[in-house]
């Protein structure tokens, strides 16, 4: 006695699924969408008074291909338009995110520009830069006395006395 559980097993059923749909890939987006463009066409047959004979439930090789055809073209219909509907929103996100970017670049560049020409270290640097001129010109002035005045000397000589 069969089981009603187990629906009865048929040798002859619809091969139109395998036929549609890559076998193994149940994301076969294009194949699923064929399927069910085909199985559209079978129902609008049925309810428009035709009879559909069992082996015309089975599609044939044109038929696989003008489905495949017809489900990529709505797919990429639907795709375009998503694409469309979802621009202004990446475009708006990506221009808040760069000007965010932008403003936070700016204001670490302005800190850094305030920090490094402040008055007091300015001021500071110029005191340790002179000081150190001074230090260095002492140095060398003791070191080499005599060096120094012929230095001077060169550039300026002494004043010759004049006869009288």
């Amino acid at each position: 006695m069969p089981d009603p559980a187990q629906p009865p097993r048929s040798h002859e059923y619809s091969q139109a699924f395998e036929a549609l749909v890559e076998e193994g890939d149940e994301q076969d987006i294009v194949g699923l969408l064929a399927y069910s463009l085909f199985k559209a066409s079978i129902r609008e047959r049925v309810r428009s008074g035709q009879d559909v004979p069992r082996h015309l439930r089975t599609p044939t090789a044109t038929e696989i291909h003008a489905y495949r055809g017809q489900a990529e073209r709505i797919l990429e219909r639907y795709g375009q338009a998503a694409i469309a509907d979802a621009t202004p929103d990446i475009v708006e996100s990506a221009r808040t995110g760069a000007k965010a970017e932008i403003l936070g670049e700016v204001e670490r560049v302005r800190s850094m520009v305030i920090a490094r020409t402040r008055a007091w270290p300015a001021i500071g640097y110029g005191v340790a830069a002179w000081f150190i001129s001074i230090i260095i010109t002492l140095v060398i002035t003791l070191a080499a006395p005599g060096w120094v005045m012929n230095l001077v000397n060169h550039v300026s000589p002494p004043e010759q006395a004049t006869p009288k």
